[in-house]
């Protein structure tokens, strides 16, 4: 059946018609199969089932790598924009298609195999990479998914897999294809250039009042005023909590000795070693040293090189062999051993240098252990300042008060915007770092009693809205200074563009770089042989780009390397690469076998979709949408 699969995307007719269905499934999409009332699935796919909870896994995974682009939980309005439900039903369609065909076909995993599968997932492991059977519960837990659905997901996802490498597998990207992609990296332009700067026109004096209105009211949104709200915030952490003068002398020596391993640097030695075959050849080394001979050319008659012999600087524990071990330890600095009988065959060692052990003063640390253990105890308090915030809340407390009840600081921010900016643009340095914070303070309103903000393992930032400075225009009068730096700024990007055009006019009608160069009182230069890539660290990018966009004569302009700056350019010479293949990257050529492999696959998609009855189920997504986090 893999082989049939495989069979049906062979050729290129098989794959124009493929390529033909990915345009019909942008356009099909899946708008018209929203029927039916089923509640208990969101959708179905022939006889398999999209289950609720599957829905508001999928659902929660793509609302995360939101949150990560955008660095904070975004509202439900920005999930919606940025159409999370839709991309989830698309893609629970294209998973139920192909569990669909699955079925159709009878693939399967066998279940020792499933059970290899989960125990290999580096989640479900402890340290010693062994499976975790507290690990896998927790793990699931924390994602709110039962046991029952995880294994069936990766039953399913199994299924998927081998349908995948079977519709994927053998696929290459075609030589004319490769042959373009590196006639385009390779290709090669040396052009004349010149950069102009502001410095080659007259600086721009102030505009008049009647310009500076009109420009103003033509760029009015530009300067309006966000909405601004003010906020007072409370930080309960472990680390606030902490008063390390609240920890007695006597609990921080109790504490040195009971962990004065950790304040302990154990002696150390740099230890050689020779190891031979059997004890006769360490015997007869030993009476080599014993003659005379040095350790150094003992270990060259058995076959060692220096690095062979040092074991480098270690403690006694670092040495696996006990025997040897001790053997190493019992030795002075620069002294040899008598033949050693460790447990991978004779040895003999020497101690080239000795470092003692050290133990830090109780004096030196004294100040970290007694905020190590402000710490622990301020953990154990932490839950119980939470508390007391809530009760007293919920015992008609003011914002102010629960706080003293938890005894935790209040700080107040006049004003932020959604951003996290002040009014003067600038970020607001005494907001609390959990990124929940500012969408939390700008879905509330005034007087209401909002819930914790937890952030870290075991910190909370308790809030309360106090006013609300709606958006606004502003008027000229409070941005006159940046209006006018503003306006000053366009106008001299637009004269400079003027008298690029006009150099580039110059150019056209005949003129050398150099003499145009010399009028404005520029430098000619050339960049010589540049490619698409290493063209922008002369021309910048609008540059190459502008350098790239005709034949050999062609004379452009663009925005310059540096801001506010012009490049006039003329493209004197064209030159392809000689062997296009070697301007293709691996990774690129990993990257676009890749894209046809997705290619192939979502036009494979379509092609089941459109042989297997799919039916959405709008009651089903409401109940779905109850158990999203």
């Amino acid at each position: 059946m893999l082989n049939t699969l495989r069979g049906s995307i062979s050729g290129w007719t098989a794959k124009i018609l493929l390529g033909l269905l990915v345009l019909s499934f942008a356009v099909w999409g899946i708008g018209d199969v929203f029927r039916g009332s089923v509640a208990n699935a969101v959708l179905t796919a022939g006889e398999t089932e999209v289950s609720l909870q599957d829905y508001a896994l999928a659902y929660n995974r793509a609302e995360s790598r939101l949150a990560s682009q955008i660095g904070r939980q975004p509202t439900a309005e920005e999930a919606e924009m940025f159409g999370i439900s839709q991309s989830v039903i698309s893609q629970l369609v294209a998973g139920a298609v192909l569990d669909e065909q699955g079925r159709r076909i009878d693939l399967g995993l066998s279940q020792d195999r499933l059970a290899q599968v989960i125990a290999e997932d580096p989640t479900f492991q402890d340290a010693s990479g062994n499976f975790s059977r507290a690990q896998f519960q927790n793990a699931l837990y924390n994602a709110r998914i039962s046991e029952t659905d995880y294994i069936r997901g990766q039953e399913n996802q199994a299924v998927r897999s081998q349908i995948v490498d079977a519709v994927s597998e053998g696929i290459v990207i075609p030589d004319a294809f490769a042959t373009a992609l590196g006639l385009y990296n390779g290709e090669r332009r040396t052009v004349e250039y010149m950069t102009l700067t502001p410095a080659v026109i007259p600086s721009v004096a102030d505009p008049s009042e009647e310009v500076l209105a009109s420009y103003f009211a033509e760029n009015t949104q530009r300067y309006a005023a966000p909405e601004y709200r003010s906020v007072s915030f409370a930080v309960l952490t472990p680390e606030a909590l902490a008063d390390p003068s609240t920890i007695t002398d006597e609990a921080v020596a109790e504490d040195y000795e009971q962990y004065k391993d950790r304040y302990t640097t154990p002696e150390q030695r740099r230890v050689q070693q020779i190891a031979f075959p059997d004890e006769a050849a360490a015997t007869e080394a030993k009476a080599k040293l014993d003659g005379g001979a040095s350790f150094e050319d003992v270990a060259r008659d058995a076959g060692r090189s220096p690095a062979d012999i040092d074991l480098g600087l270690v403690s006694r524990a670092q040495i696996p062999d006990a025997t040897v071990a001790d053997a190493a330890f019992g030795l002075a600095e620069g002294e040899t051993s008598d033949v050693v009988n460790g447990a991978f065959g004779p040895v003999l060692l020497r101690v080239a240098e000795i470092q003692p052990g050290a133990v830090q003063p109780l004096e030196e640390v004294s100040d970290e252990i007694r905020s190590a253990l402000a710490l622990v105890a301020a953990n154990d308090t932490a839950n119980s300042a939470y508390n007391a915030f809530e009760d007293a809340r919920a015992g008609g407390a003011t914002f102010a008060e629960a706080a003293q009840s938890a005894g935790v600081t209040v700080q107040t921010i006049p004003a932020v915007d959604r951003e996290g900016n002040g009014p003067d643009g600038q970020p607001v340095p005494e907001q609390p770092s959990a990124q929940e914070f500012l969408p939390g303070v700008f879905e509330t309103e005034p007087g209401m009693d909002n819930v914790p903000i937890n952030f870290q393992s075991n910190g909370y930032v308790f809030y309360d809205v106090i006013s609300i400075d709606p958006a606004r225009d502003r008027t000229l009068d409070e941005v006159r200074d940046r209006v006018i730096a503003d306006w000053k700024a366009a106008e001299t990007d637009r004269l400079l563009a003027e008298r690029a055009a006009q150099m580039k006019s110059e150019l056209e009608a005949g003129q050398s770089i150099a003499e145009v160069a010399a009028a404005a009182g520029v430098e000619a230069r050339t960049a010589a042989s540049i490619s698409r890539q290493s063209g922008a660290s002369e021309l910048g990018q609008a540059g190459v780009n502008a350098a790239f966009s005709g034949g050999p004569g062609t004379v452009a302009t663009a925005a310059g390397r540096e801001a506010g700056s012009q490049v006039v350019l003329r493209v004197s010479e064209v030159a392809p690469p000689a062997d296009p293949a070697s301007s293709v990257a691996a990774n690129e050529r990993s990257q676009m076998t890749g894209m046809l492999e997705n290619d192939v696959l979502e036009s494979y998609v379509s092609l089941l979709q459109n042989d297997t009855p799919i039916a959405v189920h709008p009651a089903g997504i409401e109940r779905a949408k109850a158990l999203i986090r």
